[in-house]
């Protein structure tokens, strides 16, 4: 799955090598993001604020690649791995999307969908300290959209949908970017 991801990100920056110079854009920006979080096996389910940062690159009106890195807050709860005690799971990491861009009613919005690849570290800390740590990379899918509201600085809202294995992890995120 990894391969294919990267394989349709890379035919995408192929296919736009002749991208429009007017519409190519560097921006960056941060976001708050709501994140759940639910364990397939019922142990986990709670929800916070986290954070992200991304960098993204507009090749043309249509598409453009987005890199970000992405910090969750400590997801609560119970598990018996631990005595029944109290746990707290959190992931950091990284993200790389393809962007497609939809027509917008207004010239300084932009609605955009997502897909690509994350790559997590995720740590499980219990009652007695750190219970254990791993890694956690799958296909990621989003949507999300952006208004202009100086020259270069904007507003934006996405929505993000992580393929974890044994839970499901979303985030909606609003923040603001800068445009260059």
């Amino acid at each position: 799955m990894k391969q294919t991801a990267i394989a349709v990100m890379l035919l995408m920056v192929a296919c736009t090598a002749n991208a429009e110079t007017e519409a190519s854009q560097w921006r960056v920006g941060g976001s708050l993001s709501y994140s759940e979080y639910e364990r397939d096996d019922g142990e986990v389910d709670d929800s916070g604020i986290g954070f992200k940062v991304h960098g993204q690159y507009r090749l043309n009106s249509w598409a453009g690649i987005e890199g970000a890195y992405y910090i969750s807050p400590d997801f609560k709860g119970n598990t018996t791995q631990t005595s029944g005690g109290e746990t707290e799971t959190s992931y950091k990491g990284i993200t790389v999307d393809g962007i497609v861009y939809l027509p917008a009613p207004i010239e300084e919005m932009d609605i955009f969908l997502k897909g690509g690849y994350f790559n997590f570290d995720s740590e499980l800390e219990g009652d007695s300290g750190i219970v254990g740590s791993g890694s956690e990379d799958g296909l990621k899918l989003g949507l999300g959209a952006g208004i202009l509201t100086d020259n270069d600085i904007g507003i934006r809202v996405d929505f993000d949908w992580y393929d974890t294995s044994g839970a499901e992890l979303w985030t909606i995120g609003i923040g603001a970017e800068y445009r260059f």
